[in-house]
């Protein structure tokens, strides 16, 4: 139990710390901005508590907030996801079904890259939906946030599908 909470604490400190230092420091360009440090909150069991979840998103949002001066924007976004993301996986997983074949998260080798795909992409959006509504803050940019969100919503995929084959769990 120890040693999973040290292992998450430093996958927390090793997203938010690429995050800074690699992602935000290359230019993929203006309408694609990615925000890969969300991957903790998709690795989190799913025996975790809800306000435990709530809190990660919080601590791991505000941490970065501090050392990019962002202003709370991705505390607020991590604290959306983790809410939202909560609720998505009792309506639409079986989690019992997940535990049963030995997984304490959801990977794609559950039901399939497909249903993998929508599940993730769709809390991604959200959670970048959020992040640029309050980054942009204007109803006249509307259609920026949502090419915001959708372009850099499949480049933080493409981080997260990274991230799982690095770790060997497909």
């Amino acid at each position: 139990m120890f040693l999973d909470i040290l292992r998450y604490i430093f996958i927390g400190l090793l997203l938010v710390l690429l995050q800074f230092y690699l992602v935000q420091e290359v230019n993929f360009g203006t309408w694609i901005k990615p925000l890969p440090y969300i991957y903790l909150l998709f690795i989190l069991p799913f025996q975790s508590n809800k306000f435990l979840s709530l809190f990660i998103g919080f601590a791991l949002g505000f941490f970065l907030d501090a050392i990019s001066d962002t202003y709370g924007m991705h505390a607020a976004a991590g604290v959306s996801l983790a809410f939202i993301k909560h609720y998505v996986d009792k309506g639409l997983i079986d989690i019992d079904a997940i535990q049963l074949q030995g997984y304490s998260y959801l990977t794609p080798g559950w039901k399939g890259f497909r249903f993998y795909a929508v599940y993730t992409l769709l809390l991604i959006f959200i959670h970048h939906f959020i992040f640029f509504s309050l980054d942009y803050f204007k109803l006249s940019s509307f259609f920026l946030i949502m090419a915001v969100s959708i372009f850099s919503t499949i480049v933080s995929f493409l981080f997260i599908l990274l991230f799982l084959s690095v770790s060997g769990r497909r």
